[in-house]
Parts: structure tokens; sequence; C-alpha cells
């Protein structure tokens, strides 16, 4: 067998669950669980969790039904508080974890970790940054939540949690897959290692949807190993972060 680190490994990182009455699991994710459970194979979703201040309960049922911890095929992820950008009074861009300072940075992962395993009993391992915007101050934030050991997309000069890198896109629009367009980057880039592959699956079509699994099809096919980003983590950690 190959070592780990030279295995090639996929990881679905699907963003944007929401699981609150005003703010619903979009039928896409639904969609890509049952494909998932008809493929045995997992991906990982990321919640934003101030949708669960008013949890819907059939929402987090499935949630809870699906987590891989309850023998279901999907890892779920610190995908931040409320998800945020806006521009701050000196005209400048922001977002929720790029501009705010640490005691608020600290708050949101703290209060999102907390809400999320008080919603379904779940503890989150891994986290992704909004819009994938980070800076120097979220490195320290994330020390409120000591259980978060992986961060996706995350800064390089990290090293207290293990940094999964960005590689090629399937989406060609925040969405929007393209199969052609990704099968054209893997013959070109061919990429060897880990494959981080993002989607937004509660926005895809018929046809973005469709495209995903011609994606999946071809991985497969190709030798590539799915795993939840804790699962690559496992095999992959240095002897300081096992």
């Amino acid at each position: 067998a190959l070592p780990a680190a030279e295995e090639k490994v996929v990881i679905w990182k699907l963003d944007d669950v929401k699981a609150g009455e005003q703010k619903r699991l979009a039928p896409g994710f639904k969609r890509v669980a049952e494909w998932a459970k008809a493929e045995k194979t997992v991906v990982t979703m990321g919640v934003i969790c101030d949708s669960l201040e008013k949890p819907n309960a059939e929402d987090v049922a499935w949630i809870k039904a699906n987590a891989v911890e309850n023998g279901g095929v999907i890892e779920f992820w610190h995908h931040g508080w409320d998800h945020k950008s806006w521009t701050d009074a000196d005209g400048k861009q922001a977002w929720e974890f790029k501009g705010p300072n640490l005691a608020t940075q600290s708050k949101h992962l703290k209060d999102a970790a907390d809400l999320f395993k008080q919603t379904t009993g779940l503890t989150f391992h891994a986290f992704g940054a909004p819009f994938n915007a980070n800076d120097d101050t979220t490195i320290a934030a994330m020390d409120a939540v000591p259980s978060l050991t992986i961060w996706m997309y995350g800064p390089k000069q990290d090293t207290k949690r293990q940094v999964l890198g960005r590689s090629l896109n399937i989406e060609v629009a925040t969405g929007k897959v393209s199969y052609e367009k990704f099968a054209q980057d893997y013959v070109a880039k061919k990429p060897t290692g880990l494959m981080l592959l993002q989607g937004h699956s509660g926005m895809w079509s018929d046809e973005s949807f469709q495209d995903f699994v011609k994606v999946a099809a071809l991985l497969k096919k190709d030798g590539w190993t799915t795993l939840t980003a804790s699962q690559y983590a496992a095999r992959t950690a240095k002897p300081s972060q096992k």
C-alpha cells in the first residue's frame, strides 16, 4: 500500500448547511447524502450555526441520522456562526473571520461549536471559514475551540492544526459544477495526494448535481479514495498532532 501522504484521496467539502425554522436545509444536501449512501462513500458538509438558534426539528434529526458518528455518511464541520461579510466604517471589506478582533472571532467560533453540540450532540473537528476568508487573528481565535484540529483551506502558517490546502475546483462559479472544466484541469494538472474539492450542493441544479456525480465517477475509476476530513487527518497526522 502507498504511504498515506501519497495515496490519492478526495474529500468533498460541501458548504452552507442550515437547519433552522427560518433557514431550512436545502434539498440539494439530502440528494448528495442519498447518493453517498448508494455509493457507500462519504462527504463533509459545513454548517452555518446561527441557523440553529431556532432549530428545525426535522433538519436536526436529519443531521443526527446522517452524521458519521451515528453510522451515517457525512462529517459535519464548522462553517462559522453567521457567514456574514460587510463593509466597515472605513469603507473596507470585512468578513466573519477576516477583520474582526480576537474576542469577536473567538466568540463566533465557540458559540457556533457549542450551539451545534447542544442541538445535535455532535462535536466539530474541522473548520472552514466562510468565503475561505481568514487572517492571523483567526489562528489565535481557534484556540477557543480545542476540538478543531483540522482547517480546510486554512493558512500554511498555522502549525497547531492540520491545514488541508485548496486544489482543483469542481465549480466554475459558486453553485455551478462543470464536469467538462474539471476533467480538463484534471488531465492538465495530474493531481496526486489530496484533493479537497469544494461545492455548494444546496444551490446545485439537476445539471450541476449530474456533473458532480460524473466527477466522482471519474475519480473513483482513476483510483481515488474518498475520506472525510477527520479520516484523512487520522491517517496523515504528524506524531505531534495525534
